[in-house]
């Protein structure tokens, strides 16, 4: 975990649900200050203070009155607020740390950009599977050449359904099952997988999305699946999939009271991702924490256990799914005085991705990206 810096920054949080819950907690035990939240819901500005005893406000506007000393926003509402408070932060002069995904359409997502680069502050979007301690071995092990030259990849993820609530519960509060609130399938957790894919091959020049005419589970919407198959390609016709399961596993998000899941020993529960070079090939299963890596011998038309690195004595959550580091890093970097871990151009080509994944899910066929 980064180290506490001796210069605190005081950051506005604009949200007020579970993740912003834990981002306060994590800002100040990296020694920041909160300098208060904001919502547009006056019932949440009261619930929120009374929860945190942090200072509650409608508008940045408001915030920056009273607190001027305000220089970074993290952006942590519904998705399709996202595009309104970011562009509020940028022009504002704040650094900004925006939840995944970007905002609701691709228009959105590249005016972003463009206020980013004419603000004063900078923008980084919360992707942050790819910076966790396994996927970072990978890209180590990338880097140094270990694979060769990638020619394709698998990766699967399965987990419990989205109904986290008492089944007779409002379908309309099931947020994550709705793809303008919550994402949907690809949108929610399939996007961080897409961030990971583009970044080992660089990106891709054709998605496409296959998925059965209806789900398994009745209580899904008929426009989020509840199992999909991602098939995409290279320019150069190097390809990588991803396969979503939500129909599989036996769900664990409405256990009451709560218990803490070793998701590697729930049958059914799966993060499994396969790299496959010219030189060598690896399974890395995020669950089981560890990473097995294979050795071609072309000579003797073989395949060799080369080593299997072992993960299990750091946290599970730092392993794939690591938003407190993430947040430290940018943090520490943005009091150092340096910009974002990754580029906003960056983020906006998963986004670019991301949709045509969806188109592809919409409309079906293949979809290609410019």
């Amino acid at each position: 975990m980064p180290a506490l810096t001796p210069s605190p920054l005081h950051i506005a949080l604009i949200g007020t649900g579970r993740v912003a819950k834990g981002f306060q907690r994590d800002i100040a035990a990296f020694g920041h200050c909160v300098s208060g939240f904001i919502s547009s819901s006056p019932a949440r500005v009261h619930e929120f203070a009374t929860e945190s005893g942090l200072p509650g406000f409608s508008s940045l506007e408001e915030l920056l009155k009273a607190r001027p000393d305000t220089s970074v926003a993290v952006v942590v509402n519904a998705n399709h607020q996202h595009y309104q408070s970011t562009m509020e932060a940028l022009a504002a002069g704040l650094h900004v740390l925006c939840e995944k995904p970007m905002a609701v359409t691709i228009e959105e997502c590249e005016a972003m950009v463009r206020e980013a680069e004419r603000s004063t502050g900078s923008l980084q979007i919360n992707f942050e599977y790819i910076h966790s301690k396994m996927p970072r071995r990978l890209r180590e092990l990338q880097e140094e050449g270990f694979f060769g030259e990638l020619i394709s990849a698998s990766c699967t993820d399965s987990r419990g359904h989205w109904w986290s609530d008492a089944p007779e519960a409002d379908p309309d509060a099931q947020t994550r099952l709705c793809r303008e609130k919550g994402g949907g399938t690809v949108f929610h957790c399939g996007i961080h997988q897409l961030d990971m894919l583009r970044t080992f091959f660089g990106g891709f020049s054709t998605a496409q999305a296959f998925r059965s005419a209806r789900n398994s589970l009745p209580y899904y919407p008929s426009d989020v699946p509840d199992h999909v198959f991602i098939a995409l390609e290279t320019p150069d016709r190097r390809t990588a999939s991803l396969e979503i399961f939500h129909n599989r596993a036996p769900c664990w998000y409405r256990r009451h009271p709560a218990v803490a899941v070793d998701w590697a020993k729930v049958p059914g529960h799966e993060f499994r991702l396969s790299l496959m070079g010219t030189k060598g090939s690896c399974l890395a299963d995020f669950y089981g924490a560890k990473i097995h890596l294979f050795r071609y011998d072309h000579a003797a038309k073989d395949t060799i256990l080369e080593r299997t690195e072992d993960f299990a004595l750091d946290a599970q959550n730092e392993l794939h799914h690591d938003m407190t580091g993430f947040l430290g890093r940018y943090l520490q970097r943005i009091a150092s005085g340096q910009g974002p871990l990754v580029p906003a151009s960056e983020a906006l080509e998963t986004m670019r991705l991301a949709f045509a994944v969806e188109k592809s899910v919409s409309e079906g066929g293949p979809v290609a990206l410019a």
